[in-house]
């Protein structure tokens, strides 16, 4: 489970694979909102980020284990890095569980669609990376339709958004999560992806340990019920495993800010999921807003035909 990018199979066919997987990432991020929201007065958020994580940390023990010897020098010797990305990681993940606590997943949609804006601003402040006019215009109208479909076409409904406590923390979480993926380039070539998730993880639960310890006490631990296992165990393997091996990838093909772009997808798959699974209905203002975004996403995605064939961005 190395889940290589081989540099022989062509820069098109990985940016089209790195397209697909993070199209998957969100996808995941937004079943990650609905069961975060859904479970949050039984189980408490730092005792379900901190578990979704030791068992995603468990499964992948196997895949890392037979190259251990050659992995831990590496690891030891990139600790700063590694440490650095895995509690972003963990810590931004916790507190986007935490914000569900106490606003609504609408709410927390809508501060996902800061992301690009974040990793843009970020990434031209500490990278010097450049936004092309082209890439600019798709990051506003990928943003445009996000509204669309938050505000349900009716601009007056921002003014009825009641904004709280935990929006502020959704916010914090995105400042973090635009910070780790400019980071990403970070993560040393010597290891897999796997390797580097196992040793991000391990530390980040390290570091998310003592809170845990202190919410099972002061607040209330995770119960021992199947609504808990069934949350932890499907955030483990669609989020801690399988979600973040692909954002990594995705990022390290075509780009913190490229990959960034398909966070507002978030809302468009929250609209999706809403149809099939709860019986919502599909109203124009959906199809707008849809339109929008893939056409900023295209926008934005749109200048690798003049872009070379480097592996990572780092315009």
């Amino acid at each position: 489970m190395t889940i290589p990018v081989s540099t022989s199979i062509g820069f098109a066919n990985r940016r089209g694979f790195a397209y697909v997987i993070l199209t998957l990432t969100v996808l995941f991020l937004a079943l990650n909102h609905v069961i975060g929201r859904a479970v949050h007065t039984e189980v408490p958020p730092v005792g379900l980020a901190f578990w979704r994580w030791a068992v995603g940390c468990v499964m992948l023990l196997p895949f890392v284990w037979r190259r251990r010897k050659q992995s831990i020098p590496i690891i030891r010797a990139n600790l700063a890095p590694l440490a650095a990305l895995g509690c972003l990681m963990i810590g931004c993940t916790t507190l986007l569980l935490i914000a569900l606590n106490y606003t609504t997943a609408i709410n927390v949609a809508l501060v996902n669609t800061t992301q690009p804006a974040l990793t843009v601003l970020f990434g031209a402040l500490f990278f010097r990376d450049r936004l092309t006019p082209v890439q600019a215009a798709g990051v506003v109208s990928a943003f445009v339709g996000v509204s669309v479909i938050l505000v349900k076409g009716d601009w007056q409904t921002l003014s009825a958004l009641d904004f709280n406590d935990g929006d502020l923390v959704a916010r914090i979480g995105m400042g973090g999560f635009a910070t780790y993926g400019l980071n990403i380039r970070r993560i040393p070539a010597a290891l897999t992806n796997v390797e580097a998730l196992f040793a991000m993880i391990v530390i980040g639960c390290t570091a998310l340990f003592p809170f845990y310890i202190f919410e099972s006490f002061m607040y209330r631990a995770v119960p021992l019920s199947g609504t808990a296992i069934a949350a932890i165990l499907t955030l483990a393997v669609l989020l801690s495993i399988f979600g973040m091996l692909m954002w990594n990838i995705g990022n390290q093909i075509v780009g913190p800010k490229r990959a960034s772009i398909f966070m507002n997808l978030l809302p468009v798959f929250g609209t999706i999921l809403a149809v099939v699974f709860l019986g919502e209905r599909l109203h124009f203002y959906h199809l707008v807003g849809v339109v929008l975004v893939c056409l900023g996403i295209l926008l934005v995605i749109g200048q690798f035909r003049n872009g070379g064939n480097s592996h990572t961005e780092h315009a």
